[in-house]
């Protein structure tokens, strides 16, 4: 039986990259397709070409939205989408034409509930970095993958360069107006499967290449979002008993704190976001205080509390010049 495969682009902004991306979806090999096209409010003329693509190619459904923001796309995406398989796609980026037919083999190959495969960076139509390659296939289940994910190895937090199987999102949704959505939301989706797949093939190309990219942009408050998306990681694996990554994920947690924290020092930022952050700071260090966490991180969120951020931040200036 072949399997339809739902794949959610939002599109915002991105006229200049936009047909590159869906003709690398109506390109691909596997031709059983639903193409989900979600216009969040782009004030440009993104809306008026996804009209002319679903106009020439019935795959194509396409969602005229007021503006909400990445996330509340992506969720509407996944609400109307009839496909037994999810794929995303961001709209300044494109896939290899075997891409989805390559993840739904290794799916079948292994009955993995999700399959992953390597990416390339891309800057101004040249790869400046691409991830492995060696053609290797790694199998795990969710805690497997969920390592594979803190060490950075493998699995990655992200939304896109993967396939799933509809049930292991189910109520799960991106988190609306957060920056870093995708590392609130990415490893539950991992912890709700049961077996997942890794193939070490390039297939999705990640475009790094927009001015108006955020992630192109300096460090800004929003970027704390992310501190708030690793703490309730840490929530999470506490609540799950995933006891044999609380330590590492409590580390991580502590050292990219105090990292942001030093990066609000050195771009002078002054944001609601900062003074949010530095009350859970002063949580944290009675919440961690009989946990495993190293004593530098844990020293680190220490010196912050007490001392305040200027001081902290030049403590690490000078630790850097040594």
């Amino acid at each position: 039986m072949v399997e339809l495969v739902s794949v959610i682009v939002p599109v915002y902004k991105v006229e200049n990259y936009l047909e590159r991306c869906v003709h690398s979806i109506q390109n691909q090999t596997y031709k059983h397709l639903e193409i989900i096209l979600v216009d969040d409010g782009s004030p440009d003329n993104c809306g008026k070409i996804c009209d002319e693509f679903a106009e020439n190619d019935k795959r194509i459904r396409v969602i005229h939205k007021i503006n909400g923001g990445l996330s509340e796309a992506r969720n509407f995406g996944i609400d109307v989408a009839e496909g037994k398989y999810i794929v995303f796609v961001d709209s300044d980026d494109w896939i290899d034409p075997d891409m989805i037919e390559l993840l739904l083999r290794i799916r079948e190959m292994h009955n993995a509930d999700i399959v992953e495969c390597s990416y390339r960076n891309v800057y101004k139509d040249k790869i400046i970095e691409e991830t492995y390659c060696r053609g290797e296939i790694v199998i795990g289940d969710s805690v497997f993958a969920l390592k594979g994910m803190l060490d950075w190895k493998y699995f990655k937090p992200v939304a896109w360069n993967k396939l799933y199987k509809r049930e292991v999102l189910g109520d799960i949704r991106y988190p609306k107006g957060k920056l870093h959505e995708d590392e609130f939301t990415t490893y539950k989706y991992f912890y709700n499967a049961k077996k997942m797949a890794y193939v070490d093939v390039s297939k999705y190309n990640y475009d790094r290449t927009r001015e108006d990219s955020i992630t192109g942009k300096k460090f800004q408050a929003s970027n704390l979002d992310a501190c708030w998306a690793f703490r309730e990681r840490v929530d999470f694996f506490e609540n799950h008993n995933i006891n044999q990554l609380q330590e590492k994920m409590n580390n991580i947690y502590c050292w990219y704190v105090a990292e942001s924290i030093y990066k609000c020092y050195c771009y002078d930022i002054k944001d609601k976001k900062v003074d949010e952050l530095l009350s859970q700071i002063k949580r944290d260090i009675l919440y961690f205080g009989n946990k495993k966490v190293k004593d530098e991180y844990l020293n680190d969120l220490r010196m912050i509390n007490k001392n305040g951020i200027k001081y902290y931040g030049k403590y690490r200036q000078q630790r850097i010049n040594e």
